[in-house]
């Protein structure tokens, strides 16, 4: 089974859609598929993962590499709707701690949004 990708924008939030296996032969895939939505200037991020069978090590290794070149650019990559199998791989490689995970796709967006009022709220009213 290969790997498909959709694009989907919400808000001020890309979401990347998978199905199918993200491994050693479609790391590449979702690679470019991450880097196009950086190219095109989306930095916040949600991969919608309900749809993916497995994931080894070459897919945690890309979504950590765009995981930091969104922060970089004051983005964020969030994952939603793992399943117990794709949790148990970020999980086995430390990747767990390292990004945010949601229930549902909505969740994750919704996230986003929050932290924005949040960051608004902190910093104050300019003037």
């Amino acid at each position: 089974m290969g790997v498909e990708f959709e694009k989907v924008n919400r808000e001020n939030v890309s979401v990347l859609k998978v199905t199918g296996n993200l491994d050693t032969s479609t790391a590449k895939l979702l690679k470019k598929a991450l880097l196009d939505l950086v190219k095109e200037e989306h930095y916040n991020i949600v991969v919608d993962m309900r749809k993916v069978v497995q994931i080894n090590y070459m897919g945690v290794g890309t979504l950590l590499e765009r995981l930091r070149q969104v922060r970089k650019l004051s983005g964020d990559l969030k994952l939603a709707g793992l399943n117990q199998i794709t949790r148990k791989a970020l999980s086995m490689v430390g990747a767990s701690k390292v990004f945010e995970t949601y229930d549902s796709e909505e969740a994750a967006i919704a996230s986003f949004t929050s932290r924005e009022e949040h960051t608004k709220a902190v910093a104050g009213p300019l003037g």
